[in-house]
């Protein structure tokens, strides 16, 4: 016990970093709990905190760049006959793709499952929440750092998502709304699946690690942390799709497409992060 509150000692002094350890300047942009320079995330990155941020101002001039593409396909509607050779390429892409977003959910949520079981498990987290910050900070800052380790693969992803999404989208809506009949709304769905998809991207990492937090709380076990984090991604993930095969008119087709993929992860990780607190603090 004296050996893992000195260790944790230790481990919380680096919040008096020198000059060289102090976060790059895009860290600025984000949160106090969310930087590299945050005790918290120092203390659980170790030596992996060099990562680097996606780009987002990229990301965005993609994306507008192909909804303006959309738009004009409106009154020239052979844009789309231009998009037709790339299909294959994303179909053959979309399965690489879908396993690597597996591996880094994976990933995030197994880092946070363990972050909280190993401070649990060694009797540390007393000390940490005897430091100036609040638990619901803590636990932020243990989820950055989980997303941190994965920053750059999710940075990869993004991009990838932003260039190859769009064929599949025009197939895929191209066919749900067919074009002579619903122009404005195949188009709609078109602009709107690339936007969803990309914030899904941003938001749904951080709805993994709020339940691995909840997996860790829950279970003492590294193990069964781990198992229980992943059924809870999987059972999240069977409920978003399974429900978008349902026949729906329009209006609430484009509620389970496009709202709920949004909404659930930001319902289900203020939950999550509430329930943490509860059990740590009960114990």
């Amino acid at each position: 016990m004296e050996k893992n509150v000195e260790q944790a000692k230790t481990d919380i002094s680096v919040i008096h970093l020198p000059a060289r350890y102090k976060a790059p300047e895009l860290d600025q942009r984000l949160p106090t709990w969310a930087r590299r320079s945050n005790p918290i995330i120092r203390r659980q990155l170790g030596m992996y905190w060099k990562t680097i941020l996606p780009e987002a101002d990229v990301l965005v001039k993609l994306v507008l760049v192909q909804i303006a593409l959309v738009a004009l396909s409106l009154p020239w509607p052979f844009l789309f006959d231009l998009a037709l050779p790339t299909i294959t390429a994303a179909l053959l892409l979309f399965p690489i793709a879908l396993y690597l977003y597996a591996h880094i959910l994976l990933a995030i949520g197994t880092a946070a499952a363990l972050s909280v079981v190993d401070e649990l498990r060694k009797e540390t987290f007393d000390l940490v929440r005897a430091t100036p910050i609040s638990l619901p900070s803590i636990l932020g800052s243990k989820i950055a750092a989980s997303i941190w380790r994965q920053v750059e693969n999710l940075s990869l992803l993004m991009t990838a998502v932003a260039l190859l999404s769009m064929p599949l989208l025009i197939s895929q809506y191209a066919t749900q709304y067919p074009l002579d009949t619903h122009p404005l709304l195949a188009r709609a769905a078109m602009a709107l699946g690339l936007v969803v998809a990309l914030v899904r991207l941003a938001l749904e990492p951080f709805m993994i690690a709020a339940l691995g937090q909840v997996a860790g709380a829950t279970f003492p076990t590294r193990t069964t942390a781990i198992i229980t984090t992943g059924f809870l991604g999987v059972f999240y993930f069977l409920l978003v799709n399974l429900a978008r095969l349902i026949p729906l008119p329009w209006p609430l087709h484009f509620i389970v497409e496009f709202v709920l993929p949004v909404v659930l992860p930001l319902v289900i990780t203020g939950a999550a992060l509430r329930l943490t607190e509860r059990l740590i603090t009960r114990r």
